[in-house]
């Protein structure tokens, strides 16, 4: 159990550095000139909606890519539009993100918010993918938990290492979320997916990122698809692969991101995360609990009442993605309820799921 901090910020971090390998957009090319004929049949509102969104060349690679990997016709886009890229090879390979994207529940279907926008990115002329594959000292539980409360896993790490790791959700709804080392790695994500092709909520997921980062000489920004998928196996852990899917914006970078002197660097960026969170994770597993009582982000109510649902997890209290938000409502209609006067327990909380 002492690896389980470590390997969560690891999974996280490896999310953000993925995300931020990628310089900006590739030129696509596509002839500018729109031929009025084509247009006749087309949605000319829904084209210059999208336009509008992704801009010319990411418009090119949005209907091109559908049209030649999934060989559909998008509302909005021109004979032109889908015209296929002469210098892209529509083949297995490179067709294979658009389908495995498909399968998991993320369709091509440009009323989804994000759809455009990621679609739009696979159908670039080029792209570097990266994997993680490894197992987890921990069980489903304790891994879901800490997706859960993000803010408060590298919270913890801090208080620790007297680092500066964030963690932070941006919207209510905790599907969007921002992280950085507090050096050189940061980016803010959306999780698109927590439940890909209908399976275990939490343990098929897809992320799709925009990044920032410094390797070698390179101050990098850019943009990522990831997907990461856990399953639990014997012993008390699980295992995984981190898949992610950057987009350098030319020929030159696109070299440089293959080459292995780069992925060495990348490989020591997280080198460095994980000796951080080893050495606070060890700590914290060998019952040295002095820096959660001293630091002062964890003497919050709210933390300190993370620290007893996250020992009572590690203890066997199980726990879903989603929880979270359930047991703080919970916690609030009991704060107005007479006669109440302690907190409810996780194990009470799970009781009272059963019961439902």
């Amino acid at each position: 159990m002492k690896l389980i901090l470590k390997n969560m910020l690891k999974l996280l971090c490896a999310v953000m550095l993925c995300s931020v390998c990628a310089m900006a957009a590739d030129t696509a090319d596509h002839d500018k000139v729109q031929n009025a004929a084509s247009m006749s049949s087309v949605d000319k509102a829904e084209r210059l909606r999208l336009e509008n969104k992704l801009g010319h060349d990411d418009l090119h690679a949005l209907c091109s890519g559908v049209k030649g990997c999934l060989n559909r016709d998008l509302p909005g886009c021109d004979e032109l539009d889908k015209k296929l890229s002469a210098k892209i090879k529509y083949d297995t390979e490179y067709c294979a993100p658009f389908i495995e994207l498909e399968k998991r529940g993320l369709k091509a279907d440009m009323k989804n918010a994000y759809a455009p926008e990621i679609f739009a990115r696979l159908g670039r002329k080029y792209r570097a993918i990266y994997e993680n594959v490894g197992e987890l000292s921990a069980n489903e539980h304790m891994i879901s938990f800490l997706f859960d409360n993000m803010p408060f896993t590298a919270q913890l790490i801090n208080a620790y290492m007297e680092s500066n790791y964030v963690l932070e959700y941006t919207h209510p709804n905790r599907r969007y979320f921002n992280g950085s080392n507090g050096r050189s790695l940061s980016g803010e994500f959306y999780w698109a997916l927590q439940d890909s092709a209908g399976t275990k909520l939490g343990f098929r997921n897809v992320f799709f990122g925009y990044g920032h980062a410094k390797v070698l000489r390179w101050a990098l920004h850019g943009t990522a698809v990831a997907y990461l998928d856990m399953d639990p196996i014997p012993g008390n852990r699980i295992k995984y692969k981190l898949t992610a899917i950057v987009f350098p914006a030319n020929s030159v970078l696109n070299s440089i991101m293959q080459m292995n002197v780069f992925k060495s660097v990348v490989d020591e960026k997280i080198d460095h995360i994980v000796d951080d969170i080893k050495k606070s994770s060890g700590r914290y597993f060998k019952g040295d609990k002095e820096p959660m009582l001293t630091n002062t982000n964890l003497k919050s109510a709210e933390n300190v009442q993370n620290i007893l649902d996250f020992e009572a997890v590690v203890n066997g209290a199980p726990w879903r993605l989603g929880d979270y938000m359930k047991l703080k409502k919970l916690r609030e209609e009991q704060r107005n309820q007479p006669n109440m006067t302690a907190p409810l327990r996780v194990e009470e909380f799970q009781k009272i799921k059963e019961t439902k």
